[in-house]
């Protein structure tokens, strides 16, 4: 069955060479970690065993919202940001995209590359996220003018932001020519802040000149490890504020 889900994928998408993939591991930065609360749409394969068709998607049932926020102040990145993608095809790993932030307000530029694979025709296929709308007919159609993705943060909440207030706007997964890909979520969407990261490494900056305390040392994978261990590692700095911080490197 998920050879079949990934054969259907790979009909559905056209190909392209020319963007920008994005990150498949998390940057380096403070991280922060958000429940998703909203709906989306993903692709379940149809009775044919062979197209794919739309579902309604709870967004909670979904893989959280996570947020690096780089040391210079001006650059984010945010892993998968349309949920319905690695929820519909559960071979797809993790991506990270690049963002700016300024004041409250997040920006990731229209047509960003959220994915990419090498087909078994040697083709690259690419998927990328911009803005769509739902006419008065229950259609999608793209934007007159494509506009960049928004975010606004209020204390513990990031809200996806909407074009306008005049229809039902989605951010979507669309082709290399902006064709709509189905896979969204709603605008309106909103991200609430966990207690915790998921993956037990904690990542908040240090902003002022607390003394470390300890170091723990973690693979990717939120094991831990010890200091000399091969391949990648991220050391956990504990300072005597209680803030943390993060450091990735590679043993070899």
């Amino acid at each position: 069955m998920k050879k079949l889900l990934l054969l259907a994928f790979a009909a559905i998408f056209g190909m392209s060479t020319n963007a920008q993939e994005p990150l498949s591991e998390r940057p380096e930065g403070t991280v922060k970690v958000y429940d998703r609360v909203g709906q989306g749409i993903f692709l379940q394969m149809s009775d044919d065993g062979y197209s794919l068709d739309m579902a309604s998607l709870d967004l909670k049932e979904a893989s959280d919202f996570e947020v690096v926020f780089a040391a210079d102040n001006k650059t984010v990145y945010v892993k998968n940001p349309i949920a319905a993608l690695p929820y519909t095809f559960i071979d797809i790993t993790d991506r990270w995209v690049k963002g700016t932030i300024e004041g409250n307000k997040i920006t990731i530029p229209h047509k960003t590359m959220i994915f990419s694979i090498i087909n078994d025709a040697n083709d690259k296929i690419e998927i990328f996220m911009g803005y769509y709308s739902i006419n008065q007919n229950n259609q999608a159609e793209k934007l007159a003018t494509p506009l960049d993705i928004t975010y606004t943060i209020e204390g513990d909440k990031i809200t996806l932001d909407s074009p306008g207030t005049d229809k039902t706007y989605l951010l979507s997964c669309i082709g290399e020519d902006e064709t709509w890909e189905r896979m969204s979520e709603y605008a309106g969407t909103v991200y609430t802040l966990k207690n915790a990261d998921p993956t037990g490494i904690g990542n908040i900056a240090k902003e002022n000149n607390a003394e470390a305390v300890s170091n723990t040392y973690y693979d990717i994978a939120g094991r831990k490890v010890s200091p000399t261990a091969k391949g990648v590692i991220i050391k956990q700095i504990k300072f005597n504020d209680g803030t943390q911080k993060t450091i990735k490197s590679i043993n070899k």
